[in-house]
């Protein structure tokens, strides 16, 4: 769970702010609700990508080296995770996962609780918790890990994660490529780009309220959204996209975010490198996409993050 969760921490830095190994909508099945997508070998190879890299491992992955000994700069090149109800969450995890780092996670699910090792076929597979299915509905990226994980080394270079037994049993059986759907109604959005660092998106209707204020009345006219970090000729470049239900009401949202962009852009108390970055965003409405972009100096991006 720790190693899980330092990898969906990535998520949680790149909301405020095609190549190989991104990922495209067709790549999940039917019914995902999140998804998101870390290259993080891309992040660390690349000018832009290299200074936020630098920050995770200081500030990220060195408690993971303290806490279970496993070193993600050796052992990790991607990680990929996704939630639908039913199977609940899955987790690709590709790199070198060395027969050390691969001990480790043993030795640390085997200190928190319970840890059975099974079978699949001449496959081996472990049970992490009580064995009990998970009834979680996809919006919680823990929650249908909470009772039970399923995890397996069986496939070279990849750690195979799942809540669901026969989720695992049927990522191990096609060598950990996700059963996507490639083409189908409601899929979720994916934005990429040719040097993608980091791609999420989700299905806001879990998050809707009944307030009758105006941020509520946008969850519960938003269908999906969708975010990416990527690289954009030695700067971090991201773009979010909302898909409303409601094409005035994208048109609306587009238009008081404009209005505030404009009026930020002539703060004369604003540092000349946050005013560079809010004239270089962008806001476009395309029928019911609102699409929000910018480019970012890798230094300024740190800054943000740190204050």
């Amino acid at each position: 769970m720790k190693f899980l969760r330092a990898a969906l921490l990535l998520l949680l830095f790149s909301i405020p702010l095609v190549a190989t190994g991104a990922v495209r909508s067709g790549d999940f099945p039917a019914g995902t609700v999140w998804y998101v997508h870390a290259d993080l070998e891309q992040m660390r190879s690349s000018d832009s990508g290299g200074p936020l890299y630098a920050w995770l491992d200081g500030e990220v992955f060195l408690e993971l080296r303290d806490e279970i000994g496993v070193d993600i700069n050796k052992e990790t090149d991607s990680v990929t995770a996704f939630s639908k109800p039913g199977t609940g969450t899955v987790v690709l995890i590709k790199g070198r996962i060395s027969k050390e780092a691969q001990q480790k996670l043993l030795d640390v699910a085997r200190s928190e609780g319970r840890l059975e090792t099974r079978k699949h076929g001449k496959k081996t597979y472990y049970l992490s918790g009580d064995g009990r299915e998970s009834h979680s509905d996809g919006s919680d990226p823990f929650d249908s890990l909470q009772e039970s994980t399923f995890f397996s080394f069986a496939v070279n270079g990849k750690l195979l994660v799942a809540s669901n037994e026969d989720q695992l049993k049927a990522l191990i059986d096609s060598n950990g490529k996700i059963s996507g759907s490639k083409s189908h109604e409601g899929a979720l959005f994916v934005l990429s780009a040719d040097k993608t660092f980091m791609q999420a998106g989700l299905k806001t209707d879990q998050f809707a309220e009944d307030d009758d204020d105006w941020d509520s009345k946008i969850i519960r006219n938003t269908e999906q959204a969708a975010l990416m970090l990527s690289d954009a000729d030695g700067m971090i470049a991201v773009e979010a996209q909302l898909v409303s239900t409601d094409a005035r009401l994208a048109q609306s949202i587009g238009g008081i975010v404009n209005g505030l962009v404009s009026l930020q852009a002539f703060n004369d108390d604003l540092d000349p490198e946050i005013r560079t970055l809010i004239q270089n965003t962008r806001i476009e409405v395309d029928e019911k996409v609102l699409t929000i972009s910018t480019v970012i100096d890798p230094d300024i991006a740190l800054a943000v993050i740190d204050d």
